[in-house]
């Protein structure tokens, strides 16, 4: 009969987490998890495998995390809105400033199995998709027919400089600007749109 894990999984794969996302997946050495979960490296190994799968793990959970900050009851631009003003008080609130585990993460991605390298193309992605529903809400509110396309890279793009020029040190101020000129931008592009139908 096998023995029941003697850890709480939550609270590993948060110190997981926190450990590759203070030093990246190649300065993280094992040792450095074992101190981080307070686990001897045979019982990390078996439970989660390679370090690699220990990167999974924490990754996952930083996807959770996230997805979890930026929830709301908001719909359309106010919860686009919400989404990048959420990514600036965390980044901002940071003393590490580490900015995006996933964006850190890609630099090095060639080291990593195609497992791996997917399931960061598919945390980037989540974000993608979550911005342009928004924007698919704010449209049927609007009653529009706007091409969503640049509007929804736009917004992408912006959750990404926040987090990048986040990492660089730069201001708070900044990173609010970033986020307040992207949602205002798409603001006036539904109001233009509306203003120029043919009335029925």
């Amino acid at each position: 009969m096998a023995r029941p894990r003697q850890f709480d999984p939550a609270e590993v794969e948060e110190a997981l987490l926190d450990a590759f996302w203070s030093y990246g997946y190649a300065r993280t050495s094992i040792e450095e998890l074992t101190q981080a979960t307070g686990l001897l490296r045979g019982s990390l190994y078996a439970a989660y495998g390679s370090k690699e799968d220990m990167f999974r793990a924490a990754t996952k959970r930083y996807v959770a995390d996230l997805a979890a900050a930026i929830s709301t009851d908001k719909s359309g631009l106010d919860a686009a809105q919400h989404v990048l003003e959420t990514v600036v008080r965390l980044t901002a609130r940071d003393p590490q400033r580490r900015g995006c585990l996933i964006l850190n993460a890609i630099p090095e991605s060639h080291a990593l199995s195609t497992e791996t390298q997917a399931q960061l193309r598919d945390g980037l992605k989540a974000m993608q998709v979550l911005l342009r529903a928004r924007l698919c809400e704010a449209q049927a509110e609007a009653g529009t027919d706007l091409d969503l396309d640049p509007l929804a890279a736009m917004l992408f793009a912006s959750s990404v400089a926040i987090r990048v020029l986040g990492r660089a040190g730069q201001n708070r101020r900044l990173l609010e600007n970033i986020a307040k000129g992207a949602i205002e931008t798409a603001r006036r592009c539904f109001e233009s749109d509306e203003r120029t139908r043919p009335k029925e």
